[in-house]
């Protein structure tokens, strides 16, 4: 039977190719890794730049950061402006629906 696997990011090159080469190194030292297209995957309608992320076993991230010489991305909470933004911008929507059904009710 086969178990999920929690995946951690190791790599966020710019472009496929990049990507490719990070994740068969890795694959060459026994670490399986994935590229994840992101949105660029999908018909390549937006640039590479920062949808191209290398995925490994979230039990082999630290061995993989080491053959890399990379650092774990750090969690950050959001910032009191981040949230401020998207309290400001639920308010903005429900105002919008209310008007939406206000010139329906109206009609």
């Amino acid at each position: 039977m086969l178990d999920a696997m929690s995946e951690i990011a190791v790599a966020f090159p710019n472009d496929e190719p990049s990507a490719e080469v990070i994740a068969s190194r890795l694959r060459a030292d026994g670490i399986a890794a994935r590229v994840d297209l992101g949105l660029y995957g999908s018909l390549r309608q937006v640039s590479s730049r920062g949808h191209v992320t290398v995925l490994v076993d979230e039990a082999v991230a630290g061995r993989a950061h080491k053959i890399l010489g990379t650092t774990p991305r750090a969690a950050e909470a959001p910032s009191s402006f981040e949230r401020l933004a998207v309290v400001f911008l639920v308010i903005a929507l429900i105002i919008g629906l209310a008007a939406i059904v206000m010139l329906v009710v109206t009609r």
